[in-house]
């Protein structure tokens, strides 16, 4: 294998059985595995435990750190409740970037809503948008509802995505309006809400709240916003996974479905090696 550091091919393997076989560039001198340059460099255990099984668990289900530090440890994988934050918070934005690179490509419809979320006892705001086919478009967590944040939230959304859009509804927020003006100047924008009797409403992005909020409640508020945008892009990646799967086999037996999940987190997780 070719060194991942300076892409030599002039390497040698020392021969010995570890956790990864190691190899010495005859270029730079330098040691390496099979899992260096790459996100899970430097972790004592398998990628597949650290990725596939932990963080899996903790982003889909509602369990607290201590409920997977238990279960891992019944498998006779010995980490801590804080290792499997640390997990998740390193893990939750790779994980959301590279979702991002596999999953259909998002409409140009776009609905968008805050909601709201517990940080430190303080109510903070978390801007989500989804297609017109129900797919996540993107997160934003923030400490004001202005018009600052909503111009964070679709330029963060435009520019990680690649496209624009063409139509938004929104509820009655004016900030949308400016928003919209300077980052998507285009696009029509129709202001709803969800309390109506007929025509265009914000009732899908407002129900897609509602598993973000159930996985939240177990873990009795979040703590600063930077490393919660991180748990709350990887709890995103989860449940849009599943939502998938859900809709595209609407008449599997539930255990097929949870497999696909399952499978479909893994290969997701196992590309974060070509990262280096």
């Amino acid at each position: 294998m070719n060194c991942p550091y300076c892409s030599s091919p002039a390497t040698k393997k020392d021969g010995q059985l570890r956790l990864s076989q190691r190899g010495r560039c005859l270029a730079c001198r330098r040691t390496f595995t099979d899992r260096s340059a790459t996100p899970f460099t430097r972790l004592q255990w398998p990628s597949e435990v650290v990725v596939v099984t932990a963080v899996r668990w903790y982003f889909a289900f509602r369990l607290s750190a201590v409920t997977v530090r238990d279960l891992l440890a019944e498998r006779g994988i010995d980490v801590s409740a804080r290792t499997v934050l640390r997990w998740a918070h390193t893990f939750g934005p790779l994980l959301a970037a590279a979702w991002r690179r596999r999953a259909p490509r998002v409409g140009t419809c776009w609905l968008v809503d805050e909601t709201y979320v517990r940080v430190r006892g303080r109510w903070r705001y978390l801007y989500r948008a989804v297609d017109q086919h129900g797919q996540v478009v993107d997160v934003l967590l923030r400490e004001q509802r202005d018009l600052a944040s909503a111009e964070a939230f679709f330029e963060q959304a435009i520019r990680r995505r690649g496209v624009t859009p063409l139509v938004v509804i929104t509820d009655r927020h004016q900030p949308y309006v400016r928003a919209l003006q300077q980052q998507a100047p285009g696009a029509l924008h129709i202001q709803a809400g969800l309390h109506r009797i007929g025509g265009v409403t914000t009732k899908a992005v407002e129900r897609s709240h509602v598993p973000i909020k159930d996985r939240l409640r177990p873990m009795r508020g979040l703590q600063t916003i930077g490393t919660d945008q991180r748990l709350l892009e990887g709890i995103e990646v989860a449940q849009s996974i599943r939502r998938i799967h859900m809709t595209a086999a609407v008449r599997c037996r539930p255990q097929t479905c949870a497999r696909g999940v399952m499978r479909t987190f893994e290969t997701t997780a196992m590309s974060l090696r070509l990262l280096g």
